[in-house]
């Protein structure tokens, strides 16, 4: 047996599908400060009947980032960028603190411009002074080669270890500047809130003695297990 769940901002549903054919339905209504309730409520409905031992897959759906970004309810970021030469950061409209740092890598991975580590201090420390905590590092190549981006990470674990940085080429490999921008300023400003209901679908599954393969509902239809979507809340 496969079951599905998807979270919605207004009612959760769920689906028993048993030999290719779709044999339960349900629906509850969301509770979005305690989400678990809905979780146990739409699992105890679909559920009633089945023992746990044949759920062969279960998967999850959520439109919780969607709707953090749709409503900008998102944590404040920090972009540090590293554009190089012939790009002006600010035709972009990220709509977030944005500071350009000197320091280029080329698209063959190679170093033309180094880093300013006495630069990379500063740009961190006005972040900390104006108490903002996550930082969205990203330069225009690091697919091709990521140093200035492990650099700027380096120096903040010595000097701002309280901060949240994200890594431009962990969160996408195309060459995309923009986007990648955009992207990993996303994963920080919902990362928190993503990986809260993810722990209530843990949660859940456990009080319940559900032990099947769990997954998670990505946007382009795939889908990741549970542990591998922790980290990335805009997939």
């Amino acid at each position: 047996m496969l079951v599905g769940i998807d979270v919605g901002g207004t009612y959760t549903d769920g689906a028993l599908i048993a030999d290719g054919r779709v044999v339960k339905l349900v629906k509850v209504p969301t509770t979005p400060d305690t989400l678990i309730a809905s979780l146990f409520a739409a699992l105890d409905s679909l559920l009633a009947d089945t023992e746990r031992g044949a759920i062969e897959r279960i998967v999850f759906s959520t439109t919780l980032v969607t709707n953090l970004i749709a409503q900008a309810h998102l944590e404040p970021v920090a972009l540090l960028l590293l554009p190089g030469p012939g790009v002006n950061p600010a035709l972009y409209g990220f709509h977030t603190p944005v500071r350009c740092l000197a320091g280029a890598i080329d698209y063959r991975g190679r170093e033309i411009v180094p880093l300013d580590r006495g630069e990379v201090r500063e740009a961190l420390g006005e972040i900390a002074a104006a108490g903002m905590k996550k930082v969205a590092v990203v330069g225009k190549f690091s697919p091709r080669n990521p140093s200035h981006e492990l650099a700027i990470e380096a120096i903040a674990g010595e000097h701002f270890p309280h901060l949240e940085l994200e890594l431009g080429h962990r969160v996408a490999g195309l060459l995309n500047f923009p986007r990648r921008a955009a992207t990993t300023r996303l994963t920080l400003a919902t990362r928190d809130a993503h990986l809260g209901f993810l722990a209530q679908v843990k949660q859940a599954l456990a009080t319940r003695g559900i032990t099947a393969p769990a997954f998670l509902l990505k946007a382009d239809g795939g889908a990741l297990p549970l542990g591998l979507g922790e980290s990335r809340p805009v997939e």
